[in-house]
């Protein structure tokens, strides 16, 4: 097999996984029926990412990407006020095309407070770019945006929790409420 057709393979086998893990979850993924919806092997997935953890980690930081993607693709390029960070953010958390995408967020974030391999490593990193990336578009002294960032991170994360536990006008007021005051 060339490495072209591998990777090729490896990446359809991605996309596949990607799609049945935003649709199931990971908490109870096993490698021979996530190969069986793929119409592969569990072997042939052993073969492409060496583990259950690293098919893990790629699949997750393919989902991550996506949403950070597609909050980028709708929020302004340039620095804005946290108020208004908040809010832009907060129209896209409310979204249902990012839903999938949330409620695995969630999960990822519930199985890594619980300190469970390879979630606690991922959800680590990804709260890392997510407050590096943050730190970028908020607009506040350069010797506060860290802090700045990983604030509008926490409320982005407890506004999703809200609407999670289904409390989506508790949410729609806590994001208007803070906007307002941050404002």
């Amino acid at each position: 097999m060339s490495g072209a057709t591998g990777g090729g393979r490896r990446e359809v086998f991605l996309e596949g996984a990607v799609r049945h893990v935003l649709q199931h979850g990971v908490a109870t993924l096993s490698l021979r029926p996530l190969a069986r919806a793929l119409g592969t092997s569990d072997r042939m997935l052993l073969y492409y990412f060496g583990t259950r953890e690293q098919l893990l980690v790629a699949v997750l930081g393919v989902v991550g990407e996506q949403l950070r993607s597609g909050l980028a693709a709708r929020l302004p390029e340039r620095p804005v006020p946290p108020a208004a960070l908040v809010a832009d953010a907060d129209r896209v958390l409310r979204d249902p095309a990012a839903e999938a995408h949330l409620r695995l967020y969630l999960e990822v974030s519930g199985l890594a407070a619980r300190g469970q391999e390879p979630f606690a490593a991922v959800a680590a990193a990804v709260a890392g770019a997510w407050r590096s990336w943050l730190a970028e578009r908020v607009d506040v002294p350069a010797g506060e945006r860290q802090a700045a960032a990983a604030g509008v991170l926490a409320v982005l994360d407890g506004l999703l929790l809200l609407r999670s536990l289904g409390a989506p006008e508790a949410a729609a007021q806590a994001a208007g409420w803070l906007t307002a005051r941050l404002g």
